[in-house]
């Protein structure tokens, strides 16, 4: 089947990085993190964010839960096997493909710059943490 091989997914180990994405998140976009800075500077009330807690949270845990497998099969492939190696690659790949391209994206929209950082700094907390478990598991 090629290197993007199912066979090498360690699904626990994926379920288990979608479950620590997912608190990294809550964490981090909790109003005593900094959900309300962030919601000032995206224009979004709190209320809102309330409101829209279900659907966003099926969607953060289908997102999470494909990163973790693409991210397990990266790692299997790339023998980054450690949860220190875990945690490198994958903040390494959220600040590239993230940060940079958060940052290209933010700049095109004429978003805020403190806001991009916000949301790609999260980004590279949880795919190191995702990373971390994944390479626990492998």
């Amino acid at each position: 089947m090629g290197w993007f091989g199912l066979g090498e997914v360690v699904w626990l180990g994926v379920a288990v990085a979608t479950v620590a994405g997912f608190i990294v998140g809550y964490l981090w976009y909790h109003p005593r993190g900094l959900g309300t800075v962030w919601s000032r500077l995206a224009g979004v009330s709190l209320e809102d964010l309330r409101a829209a807690l279900v659907p966003r949270s099926i969607v953060s845990v289908v997102v999470l839960a494909l990163t973790a497998v693409v991210l397990n099969v990266l790692q299997a492939e790339l023998l980054v096997v450690s949860v220190l190696g875990g945690a490198l690659f994958g903040a390494f790949v959220a600040l590239i493909f993230r940060l940079a391209w958060g940052l290209l994206h933010g700049a095109h929209e004429s978003r805020p710059v403190a806001l991009t950082i916000i949301d790609s700094a999260h980004d590279v907390v949880a795919l190191a943490a995702i990373g971390a478990v994944i390479g626990a598991f492998l």
